[in-house]
C-alpha cells in the first residue's frame, strides 16, 4: 500500500494530481537514435510545432488559474495498475483556495478526506478511525503541476510541453502532454485536458510503472468566497493519530 503522502501527491497531480519529475522530452529526443519509419512516427518539422502550441496552452492555464482566489469541483477518479490489468474508480469533490489550501474528499465507494491547511497535510479514513498527518508540508513545496491551481509556479519552468491527440474517454477540450525535465522522479509524464478559457477539465498521470491515474472534473465553480474553515482539520476524539516524518 502506497504511503499517504507519496498517494496524495500522485493524485494532486493528476490535477489535479505533484512529485513528477523524470527525462526531459529534449534530453529524450538528443540522445535517442533516429526512429525507423512506424505509423507512429513524427516528422522533424511537426514536432516543433508541437511543443509551440504546447506551450501556448501551457500559458493559457497557468493565466487562467493566476486569476482565481478559490474554486470547487467534482472528480471521478479511475487508477489503473499496469502490471495488474486492474483499475480502482473512485469519485468524491474537491475544493482549494490560496494561498495554498486544498480539501480533497473521497466519497464513493470510501469515505476519505485529505486536507493541505498552510501548514500540514492530513488523511482521515473513518472506517479505519485512521488519522495521518505531515507536518509542515506547505503548498509552496509541492510542484507546479499543482502549485499553477494557486497562481504560482510555471508549468514551463519544470516540464516540456508538448500538444498531444486528446485520448479516448475525456471531455472536449485541448490536450497537452508534460515531461518532467529532471532525471529521478517517479512521474513519467502529465496530461491535461483544458478549455478554450485554460481551466482543466481532465488530468492523467503515468508513473513511471506505467501506471495511469486519471481525474475527470466537473460542476466547476470559481470565487465563491470558500470559507477557512473548509481547510481546517481536527482529529476526531479517539482517532489513531499517526505522524509521518
Amino acid at each position: 500500500m502506497p504511503r499517504p503522502t507519496a498517494h496524495f501527491l500522485r493524485l494532486a497531480i493528476g490535477a489535479l494530481a505533484l512529485s513528477l519529475l523524470g527525462s526531459t522530452l529534449a534530453q529524450a529526443q538528443a540522445a535517442a537514435p533516429t526512429p525507423a519509419k512506424t505509423g507512429h512516427a513524427k516528422s522533424a518539422a511537426a514536432e516543433p510545432d508541437e511543443v509551440g502550441r504546447g506551450r501556448k496552452i501551457a500559458e493559457r492555464i497557468q493565466r487562467y488559474y493566476g486569476k482565481r482566489r478559490d474554486f470547487s469541483a467534482t472528480f471521478a477518479q479511475r487508477y489503473t495498475y499496469a502490471a495488474l490489468g486492474r483499475t480502482e474508480e473512485k469519485s468524491g469533490t474537491v475544493q482549494v483556495k490560496r494561498p495554498g489550501l486544498l480539501r480533497w474528499e473521497y466519497l464513493v465507494p470510501d469515505k476519505k478526506l485529505l486536507i493541505l491547511d498552510g501548514k500540514s497535510f492530513w488523511q482521515w479514513v473513518p472506517d479505519d478511525n485512521q488519522v495521518t498527518v505531515k507536518r509542515d508540508l506547505h503548498g509552496e513545496q509541492l510542484s507546479a503541476a499543482f502549485t499553477f491551481l494557486w497562481g504560482k509556479g510555471d508549468l514551463l519552468t519544470e516540464f516540456t510541453p508538448r500538444a498531444v491527440s486528446l485520448p479516448d474517454g475525456l471531455p472536449s477540450g485541448d490536450a497537452i502532454e508534460l515531461v518532467p525535465k529532471k532525471d529521478g522522479g517517479s512521474v513519467q509524464k502529465i496530461l491535461f485536458c483544458v478549455d478554450k478559457s485554460g481551466r482543466v477539465l481532465a488530468s492523467q498521470v503515468t508513473d513511471g510503472q506505467g501506471n495511469e491515474n486519471r481525474l475527470v472534473f466537473g460542476d466547476a465553480k470559481i470565487d465563491q468566497k470558500l470559507g477557512d474553515a473548509l481547510f481546517q482539520f481536527t482529529p476526531p476524539a479517539g482517532a489513531n493519530v499517526q505522524e509521518l516524518p
